[in-house]
């Protein structure tokens, strides 16, 4: 079985390799049942998003994550390739590479609050309107995923209501600015809501830094693009990685890039040891 990949450019994608255990009620003879494989992807979507997060969540905001997740995988999922499919006697092992839309799971976790609130809780109000005991639950779940406490903050306010066609409408009012959105599916009107929020400047200038590195002494173009494709593979929280230019000096090429991270000092660790051995110098600015 496999599926059509995208023809993304190779950073933003991201291939996970899932195993999955499927009881003997769920296997099918010779391929896995639809809810099988709807498993599997989720598990490889949840995998791709504890690599961005770079597995510095909470059991608690990590079990959370992965039952949002369960519903809306396939929205991330680009394609995947069965490796493996073993009946055994009480079931069959499952073995897919999933290769997931990396930049589009990384802005819904932008939207959820949840990557940049990893160490962080931001005070807030919650007004509910109609809210069952259960569907308040849900709330308080997605406050947990998204680093939110209801503190009854005058500045920063939600109000959710529960309309009689059986929809969700909500507002988030914040410092005099109002967003408002309305749906059936109350995790995506709170990430809709709240990815208004954390797309701030000022919002996101309280956990990004953006800096701008300066090379000097690259012998050719060749070394440049493998330092692009070097930085653009570190496992380092930076959500913008752009090559400003690249110039000649005295025979020595220059290159900067504009990066927008949450983790500068390890940002510079990952430089300062790719040039330990090679005759560029480098600045971050």
């Amino acid at each position: 079985m496999a599926v059509l990949i995208s023809s993304l450019p190779t950073f933003l994608l991201a291939g996970q390799d899932v195993r999955i255990f499927v009881e003997a009620d769920e296997a099918g003879v010779s391929e896995p049942r639809p809810s099988a494989l709807r498993q599997a992807l989720a598990q490889g979507v949840a995998q791709e998003a504890e690599v961005l997060l770079r597995g510095e969540l909470s059991d608690g905001r990590r079990a959370a994550l992965e039952r949002i997740l369960e519903s809306r995988a396939e929205e991330y999922v680009l394609g995947w390739e069965e490796n493996e499919y073993l009946p055994t006697e009480w079931g069959a092992v499952l073995h897919l590479n999933v290769r997931v839309n990396r930049e589009a799971l990384r802005d819904f976790l932008r939207a959820l609050g949840t990557y940049y609130t990893r160490d962080y809780q931001i005070g807030y109000r919650l007004d509910p309107q109609g809210l069952a005991p259960e569907q308040l639950e849900v709330v308080r779940t997605l406050e947990q995923l998204s680093g939110m406490r209801d503190d009854g903050s005058d500045s920063l306010i939600l109000r959710l209501a529960l309309m009689s066609e059986g929809g969700w409408q909500g507002v988030l009012d914040y410092e005099g600015m109002v967003w408002t959105t309305a749906g059936r599916d109350l995790p995506g009107i709170w990430a809709a809501l709240w990815g208004n929020y954390f797309r701030l400047d000022r919002v996101r200038g309280g956990f990004e830094d953006a800096v701008t590195l300066v090379t000097l002494g690259w012998r050719s173009a060749g070394d440049i693009q493998a330092f692009d494709r070097h930085l653009r593979g570190l496992d380092v929280s930076m959500d913008t990685i752009d090559l400003l230019g690249v110039s000649v000096q005295s025979g020595r090429y220059q290159a900067n890039w504009r990066i927008v991270t949450m983790d500068r000092s390890s940002l510079e660790s990952h430089v300062r040891q790719y040039f330990q051995e090679l005759p560029v110098t480098f600045e971050l600015e």
